[in-house]
């Protein structure tokens, strides 16, 4: 069951990129709003009323100052803008990644934007409907310096596929938490906490109910995890 698609939100670095995706949106009768990142996004959809938001968020995931994994945790835990529809892109996604709460879809990011136009139309055409949102507010995702400082040393597409994971295990722990999973443990002790590991990457988290938070508060590397890279 597809919706109508009126107006899009583009979140776009790349001044090449935001020409191109802009044509292809409106050759598609979509009216297109443009970010250059995500701190430009998320002021702007926080000055706008509810009933002119858009339809969708196309999101780079590598962007300056706020990148677009940020954005999403931001949009998701803003009660404001939680029932916004996101369509991310970015050359590092591999088509494996897990279902996160109100991303309608992936767009795996070519050398040029013109490569990009079919798949695009396709998203466009046949955008589904959105998933029904939990009633519960969902737990904040945070990451301290120290711990954003080792992830930021990971090739892109290991770097993405943590950030997608850990965002997953925040929809997670409010609602449907598995005890163990190959990725998502939970750890024994007093206050909980949850080991997520992806390809040789663990990060623990500590859990905050009271605040519905989770916190990371240690990351590890695999020796030899760069071997290749």
């Amino acid at each position: 069951m597809s919706r109508p698609l009126q107006h899009m939100l583009l979140v776009e670095d790349d001044l090449a990129w935001r020409e191109r995706l802009d044509v292809v949106a409106r050759e598609e009768g979509v009216q297109v709003t443009h970010a250059a990142d995500g701190q430009e996004a998320l002021d702007w959809l926080c000055t706008r009323p509810r009933a002119s938001h858009p339809d969708l968020i196309l999101l780079d995931l590598l962007l300056p100052r706020m990148d677009g994994w940020e954005l999403y945790g931001q949009l998701r835990t803003n009660a404001r803008l939680r029932h916004l529809g996101v369509l991310m892109f970015s050359g590092a996604l591999n088509g494996k990644e897990p279902p996160l709460d109100g991303v309608v879809g992936y767009l795996r990011k070519p050398h040029a934007p013109e490569a990009m136009d079919l798949a695009l139309r396709a998203q466009l055409r046949g955008l589904p409907e959105l998933p029904t949102r939990a009633s519960s507010e969902p737990y904040a995702l945070q990451l301290p310096e120290d711990v954003c400082l080792p992830l930021r040393t990971l090739p892109s597409a290991l770097g993405h596929a943590v950030r997608l994971h850990l965002l997953r295990a925040a929809e997670l722990v409010g609602t449907e938490l598995p005890l163990a999973s190959t990725w998502l443990m939970a750890l024994p002790g007093t206050p909980p906490s949850l080991l997520v590991t992806v390809e040789g990457v663990q990060v623990v988290l500590e859990v905050d109910d009271a605040q519905r938070r989770l916190t990371a508060s240690e990351v590890s590397l695999a020796p030899g995890l760069f071997n290749g890279a």
